[in-house]
């Protein structure tokens, strides 16, 4: 008697079985899964950010002056604003000293941070916690906070710095030195309040990044004859890439947008010599009440930041495909 189910012959893949609708909803429930995790936090973040940013791209193309406070009325002026701010020469120099500030910020802070997380990992385990536990009070502390005690630090006439050097009497009489009346020695102490500020970030992250290299890549590199410059160069700078990639970019992007310390520090004087884009911009809107002028300086701002970390992910993608 032939048997009603035969196997299938070799060679042959077995039949598939049909997909229950249970299966369907399954998949597709698995395939909207993460939209529905990142909905809210996308939707938070047009919330947040893209509604300001709407209304700053309106009022960029508006003739608002204090005038429109009262009227609520601004004429509509198109780029007429941007012409205006791209025209001025003193927009260029400020570009060009922001440029300045974010460049000395940025290579400081990649350098000390380096440094310091190598550090970290080569001290004792309770050097390592009170470094941790200093780095992390300096990061938590308000940039306000921490400006007007920079301010203190080289008042003039009462500033702890001002007083140390002029006992030791190496240097001369600073007892009235103003540090900030030179815009050259405030953009300097404006940089390393910047820098200091930022480095815990900094120095964390590419500690914790470096607690992820696997020590056997060192111990080869020590049987091949390789000292601690060699190591550096040849093992943790290549995988600690895309760390510093990441790094390097936020720390542009918050170097460019610092406004703090400028404005609390010097306001961007004396005679201009410490203006960044942020001043700039509040300068415009709040001091010359050019609401719409400050707006265009802001969103050129945005778009150059854009333009460069496009441009920057972009380098950084074409570069691993390569090395892949």
């Amino acid at each position: 008697m032939t048997s009603l189910t035969q196997a299938p012959e070799a060679g042959t893949a077995a039949p598939t079985p049909p997909r229950s609708d249970e299966t369907v909803r399954t998949n597709r429930l698995a395939r909207f899964t993460p939209y529905g995790l990142v909905g809210p936090a996308v939707i938070a973040f047009a919330v947040v950010l893209g509604y300001p940013m709407v209304r700053l791209i309106w009022l960029s193309v508006q003739d608002f002056g204090p005038r429109s406070l009262f009227t609520g009325e601004a004429p509509f002026v198109g780029l007429g604003n941007f012409t205006r701010v791209l025209g001025d020469s003193d927009f260029w120099s400020v570009l060009l000293r922001t440029l300045i500030v974010s460049v000395a910020c940025v290579a400081a802070l990649m350098v000390i941070g380096f440094l310091l997380a190598s550090l970290l990992r080569q001290v004792s385990s309770w050097a390592r916690v009170m470094l941790s536990v200093c780095l992390v009070l300096v990061w938590a502390m308000p940039m306000v906070s921490a400006s007007m005690i920079w301010r203190w630090l080289f008042e003039p006439q009462y500033g702890v710095l001002n007083w140390v050097i002029t006992q030791l009497k190496v240097f001369g009489d600073f007892s009235a030195h103003d540090w900030f009346g030179s815009p050259g020695q405030a953009l300097f102490l404006i940089i390393a309040l910047i820098v200091w500020k930022g480095l815990p970030f900094v120095a964390l992250t590419l500690y914790a990044a470096m607690g992820q290299i696997p020590d056997d890549l060192y111990e080869a590199a020590g049987l091949d004859g390789a000292g601690r410059w060699s190591m550096a160069r040849h093992v943790t700078l290549p995988i600690l890439g895309p760390v510093l990639a990441v790094l390097v970019l936020l720390e542009v992007i918050w170097s460019v947008n610092s406004f703090t310390p400028f404005w609390v520090l010097t306001q961007g004087g004396p005679d201009g010599g410490t203006t960044t884009l942020g001043v700039y911009s509040y300068l415009e809107a709040f001091t010359r009440n050019d609401y719409g002028g400050g707006a265009a300086i802001a969103i050129i701002t945005v778009i150059l930041l854009a333009a460069l970390a496009v441009l920057y992910v972009r380098r950084l993608f074409a570069q691993g495909e390569v090395t892949a």
